[in-house]
């Protein structure tokens, strides 16, 4: 086999030439593809190889020999060890033109799109956007701390003073540490099974401000005394709801099964432009509430609705799309196979008085299958899939219904790229443009709307 123009733990200089799907730089050594973390376009680094395989390699980066005029101080002190940001090294409105270009090249390389991205929709202030944070925790010396790990590993970061979460969080996270450090709460051990306090999440409603906690635990018992719960809404009044959720799995889980009310109102209530919203402690919400707004109304303005169209959305969630699509449609039929995300849907459905949506609870390829034996001529399919994609079985289903339109929301440009080129590859429908939305901005990961028509 050829020798690899490149040798672990050797350095090198290169020139970034491109960006991967992920943010990471691109350089060549002899033409032998190395991916750099947060190395900028144009960028001449120092990197140091970290891992070697087949076809490319990994350096970190050593130095900045000759830096983009884009470059910037990132605003996070531990940026650079906590691995919930990538691109604050970035100035952001460099960060929307690489997000488009991901998404471009995505569509060119994997859908065989020949098509160019709308620039993309980014924030006023991209900070302290985020409504929810699964924190980790770690005990050293009966301290105990809150934060995330590293990239790709376990090594604990410390940040309470996280500039994707409100001060308010921030301020919440530093009293919890100090409370639980004077409690002598003991944090669980994965490789030992040892202790109890597992994670706590946090979820904040940025229409009202109200906070959720809920301390994920190994054991039945909270593991501090609950006086302490009492101490922290006199503290923190904006902290209506406080819950257990007992994981009792030695697997690193979210979330277990079990979840017991300690204190105050069972959900929070958000909004999403005019529509409001229950959060229950398991809910999937969109964590970026102002971006979601635009992203919904983006999705009317490409349904162009009179009010006399059947819509199907498919992966519907708690129907925070469908929702704002029913109030301009005449039916709406939603989709999805979390049982607890349809309760929450029909819960919702009724905060917001919406009559016209009809929620179905199961698979979506299935789902899309049978309704080709009912016939009901369906004007538009709005598919939001996880970041994995469509099967190509509910894909099918979605070509066979023939909806004059089809607005597909992805997470994942690889998948969505994949995706379009099958609805494309007969020519059943034609790409007419795709939306990139910067729903995590300082992150790399983009949010696209492609719309399709007959």
């Amino acid at each position: 086999m050829k020798d690899k123009p490149v040798r672990l733990e050797e350095k090198y200089e290169l020139i970034i030439n491109g960006y991967s799907h992920q943010g990471e730089g691109i350089g060549r050594v002899d033409n032998f593809t190395i991916f750099v973390p947060r190395a900028i376009l144009r960028e001449r680094v120092r990197v140091k190889i970290g891992e070697v395989k087949k076809n490319f390699a990994r350096g970190q980066l050593e130095e900045v020999v000759l830096p983009s005029p884009y470059r910037v101080k990132p605003l996070c002190p531990v940026y650079y060890l906590c691995g919930g940001c990538h691109l604050q090294h970035i100035t952001y409105e460099k960060q929307l033109e690489m997000k488009k270009e991901i998404v471009e090249n995505a569509l060119n390389r994997i859908g065989n799109q020949n098509i160019k991205a709308l620039p993309s929709m980014g924030m006023k202030d991209p900070w302290r956007y985020r409504n929810k944070g699964y924190f980790q925790m770690n005990q050293e010396k009966g301290r105990v701390r809150l934060g995330f790990y590293k990239a790709g590993s376990y090594d604990f970061v410390p940040v309470s003073g996280c500039v994707l979460f409100s001060l308010q969080i921030s301020k919440l996270v530093s009293y919890l540490e100090d409370q639980l450090s004077l409690q002598k709460a003991t944090v669980y051990k994965t490789k030992t099974g040892g202790g109890n306090l597992r994670n706590v999440l946090i979820r904040e409603s940025g229409s009202t401000g109200e906070i959720m906690i809920v301390f994920i635990t190994k054991e039945d018992n909270l593991g501090f005394d609950q006086n302490v719960l009492n101490d922290l809404v006199r503290t923190f009044p904006q902290v209506i709801s406080i819950y257990q959720n007992i994981s009792r799995s030695p697997k690193a889980i979210l979330l277990g099964k079990d979840f017991r009310l300690l204190k105050g109102k069972p959900d929070l209530e958000d909004a999403i432009g005019p529509f409001k919203f229950k959060i229950s402690p398991q809910s999937f919400f969109q964590v970026n509430v102002a971006q979601a707004e635009i992203l919904n109304e983006k999705v009317l303005e490409y349904a162009n609705l009179s009010g006399e169209e059947t819509v199907i959305d498919s992966y519907c969630g708690t129907a925070t799309i469908s929702i704002y699509v029913a109030k301009q449609a005449k039916k709406v039929y939603g989709i999805e196979v979390e049982k607890s995300s349809v309760r929450d849907a029909k819960i919702n459905c009724e905060l917001n008085g919406i009559s016209n949506l009809k929620l179905f609870t199961g698979k979506a390829e299935e789902w899309l299958y049978k309704w080709r034996r009912i016939g009901e001529e369906v004007y538009l399919i709005i598919v939001d899939p996880p970041r994995r994609g469509c099967s190509s079985k509910a894909l099918k289903g979605v070509i066979k219904i023939k909806p004059k339109k089809i607005i597909y929301i992805s997470c994942n440009p690889a998948t969505l790229a994949r995706d379009l080129k099958y609805l494309t590859k007969d020519d059943d429908y034609k790409l007419k443009k795709v939306l990139p939305i910067d729903m995590f901005p300082q992150t790399s990961h983009v949010e696209c709307i492609a719309s399709l028509e007959r």
